[in-house]
């Protein structure tokens, strides 16, 4: 099968925090992020069902510290070279949305996971640590300390152009 069209691919982070002890979660940031060229060639692989990342799933999610600007270039080990970075598995992914052309990642850090200490970048991996990456996302930092929890939510949003 060959993709006769553009697709057009919009990642969105939506970062949620609270104190530990609290029910509500607030919405602190939302962040329109770069999608790697190795995430649009995922997305192409799987709707093809054919080539090397037809089969890649990104079930886990790494954050940093690092300072450097997302490009599409962007690889898992580069991102993991950005200063101090955790890797864990998401907590769900929504079943995709063929209506709406989305998915959803929900991914959860508990008041235990506090390393790095300042939270600055976001990314969805295939593995602990990942070797594929298919997001990069930089914000201003968040305080990550053992009273604290944080609840991110991607969305990436497909069209055709």
């Amino acid at each position: 099968m060959v993709l006769e069209d553009k697709l057009n691919l919009k990642g969105t982070l939506e970062i949620y925090s609270r104190n530990v002890g609290d029910t509500e979660w607030t919405l602190e940031d939302t962040i329109h992020n770069v999608v790697t060229t190795l995430g649009f060639q995922t997305i192409a692989n799987h709707l093809t069902n054919s080539g090397i990342y037809k089969t890649t799933n990104f079930l886990y999610f790494a954050w940093s510290n690092g300072t450097s600007t997302p490009a599409p270039a962007d690889t898992a080990a580069s991102f993991y070279a950005d200063g101090t970075c955790a890797t864990k598995a998401i907590q769900s992914v929504e079943v995709f949305d063929s209506g709406n052309l989305r998915q959803v990642w929900n991914c959860f850090l508990s008041s235990t996971d506090n390393t790095p200490a300042s939270i600055t970048k976001f990314a969805l991996m295939n593995a602990n640590p990942g070797t594929v990456m298919f997001n990069n996302v930089k914000f201003a930092a968040k305080s990550k300390t053992n009273l604290k929890e944080y609840y991110f939510r991607y969305w990436l949003t497909m069209s055709q152009v």
